[in-house]
């Protein structure tokens, strides 16, 4: 898999519910945390928040053992523990492998919900207007209780070490607002920003769509899991794919991130739609659900009418 190819794929997994290395914006949860259904727990809130980005990973530590009259305190074994983390990615080959914490994976923070004081600087920092309607055909801004989910933006950094993953994702939240911080990343990371919604209708479909700067490095040839389908002269690309879900922990701020110390707890299949128009990429995330792909296509009819007519 080469790095654009690899990149694209990060990107896509950015935009499913799926547990991915990313801190939660505290303002998101200000409202919506009271309006929670009773017993919800913090990995099913998780994914209706859609704060999940990235094929990401698990931390765990590796076991030993010392034969002998020697014993081990529990601070001594705490520091190995500490030592000699692993973690645990998906692989080019769809295997769930263990590397050390050396290894380089997405981080990112998000979601920052888009306002109307915020909209206008959002737009500049990530390079385009964002087009999100409320409506698009049947569907409707996902809804949790009385609580809409309004469009949000995230913020990815690839090719951060594991270790040096919770110091970055420091800097995430900042540089989303803070053009000197944002560059200095620029200049070690890939960053992108990223702004989706997630939209539902009242047959049980619901699709994630994320927006974001094309890309031009981006493959253009179909792969063997893709298929082309043309919707108002716009090429767009049906995928299949390996979504790889994480559990969700609390970290030491009472922050919302992927639990990094435990494999995976499931390995699905998912499948994606994208296109790009007018200088911008889409991506639809459809699901693990093959039955849902004509709906999203339907979907992806209807909302490309509205951006031709923007």
């Amino acid at each position: 898999m080469n790095k654009n190819n690899k990149l694209d794929s990060l990107i896509k997994s950015a935009m499913d519910d799926s547990a991915n290395n990313i801190k939660a914006s505290k303002d998101i949860f200000n409202d919506a945390w009271n309006k929670k259904e009773q017993g919800l727990t913090n990995m099913s809130y998780f994914k209706i928040k859609n704060i999940k980005r990235a094929a990401l990973i698990t931390a765990c530590c590796a076991a030993f053992s010392i034969v002998g009259v020697f014993t081990i305190s529990p601070e001594v074994r705490a520091a190995a523990q500490e030592v000699f983390r692993t973690i645990f990615i998906l692989d080019e080959s769809g295997n769930i492998v263990e590397r050390s914490e050396d290894e380089k994976v997405p981080v990112g923070f998000g979601v920052v919900p888009i306002t109307d004081e915020n909209k206008e600087d959002m737009e500049r920092r990530i390079g385009f207007k964002i087009n999100l309607p409320e409506k698009i055909g049947n569907y409707s801004y996902e809804k949790i209780e009385d609580y809409v989910m309004e469009p949000g933006v995230t913020i990815m950094a690839d090719g951060v070490k594991y270790n040096d993953s919770g110091e970055v994702s420091n800097k995430l939240e900042k540089a989303i607002d803070d053009e000197k911080i944002f560059d200095e990343l620029s200049k070690e990371y890939k960053i992108t920003m990223m702004t989706s919604s997630t939209y539902a209708d009242n047959q049980g479909h619901k699709f994630q769509l994320t927006l974001f700067k094309y890309n031009e490095n981006c493959p253009k040839q179909l792969e063997d899991d893709e298929k082309e389908i043309n919707i108002n002269d716009i090429k767009c690309r049906i995928s299949q794919g390996t979504n790889v879900k994480y559990n969700v922990k609390e970290n030491s701020d009472g922050e919302g991130v992927t639990d990094l110390e435990n494999k995976p707890t499931a390995v699905d299949e998912r499948y994606d739609m994208e296109w790009n128009y007018d200088g911008v990429s889409y991506c639809l995330y459809i699901g693990n659900d093959s039955s849902h792909v004509d709906a999203a296509i339907q979907f992806a009819e209807d909302y490309i009418k509205i951006l031709k007519q923007s």
